[in-house]
């Protein structure tokens, strides 16, 4: 089978987002100001979360499969093109492949009849159901879950970067026990919140801590694209 069985080495970083809820602040408000705050940090380590990832995919040495976008037509090429690599790689398996866009991207794969039309993928997602894929939607197609993320390296730019990959080839690791200061909360998962008040600042402190690092697993299981996102989403 010529499996390799060398241990995948992960480094793990820390990273804290906090900010301070002034209680005199709070009586002056009808909202949970702590509750926003706190939806607040735990947003900001998952957008770090994605940026570690991102940075991971950013390094796959594989060849990258440089987007035309003059027509739909094209830009359903360049999409194949990106899954034909996985297939070439034999790196694909239907439902644990994954495809990120940048929002430029979106909108032209959305051009394509056979991504955007009911008549050839699932409704879901669709702009009559649920809007685009985001916060955990994906839209199948080609056997792939596509999905779109406003942080892709170079996103807006003209070297603008997309991927696609199996879900084994890209890893992450995450401290078991993350920082929770008062040692209130019970089923800790990666990230951890901790809300404290301080008397001498009148005010509560909302912390959130993670402990976290990508590595990648196997090379040829991600495909990288560029594209111009500055360019003109095609009219057909």
């Amino acid at each position: 089978m010529n499996q390799t069985h060398t241990a995948i080495e992960c480094t793990l970083s820390d990273f804290y987002a906090g900010d301070w809820v002034d209680r005199l602040d709070e009586a002056k408000t009808n909202i949970d100001e702590r509750k926003a705050i706190a939806s607040g940090g735990a947003w900001a380590l998952g957008r770090k979360v994605d940026n570690q990832i991102f940075t991971v995919l950013d390094s796959t040495t594989q060849s990258t499969v440089s987007w035309v976008i003059t027509s739909s037509g094209a830009v359903r090429n360049s999409m194949s093109a990106m899954v034909g690599a996985l297939i070439a790689n034999a790196a694909f398996r239907r439902g644990q492949v994954y495809g990120v866009l940048s929002p430029k991207a979106w909108e032209m794969a959305m051009t394509i009849t056979a991504f955007a039309s009911a008549d050839f993928v699932g409704a879901a997602g669709m702009e009559f159901d649920k809007a685009p894929p985001i916060n955990g939607m994906f839209k199948e197609w080609m056997g792939c879950l596509w999905t779109v993320h406003p942080d892709n390296p170079g996103v807006g730019t003209a070297t603008s970067k997309v991927f696609v990959w199996n879900k084994m080839a890209v890893g992450y690791a995450a401290g078991e026990h993350p920082a929770n200061l008062a040692g209130t909360m019970a089923g800790e998962s990666s990230v951890g919140a901790d809300i404290t008040w301080h008397g001498d600042r009148a005010a509560h402190f909302v912390n959130h801590a993670m402990s976290g690092g990508a590595c990648m697993i196997d090379d040829t299981g991600v495909i990288e694209g560029n594209l111009d996102d500055t360019g003109t989403v095609p009219a057909s």
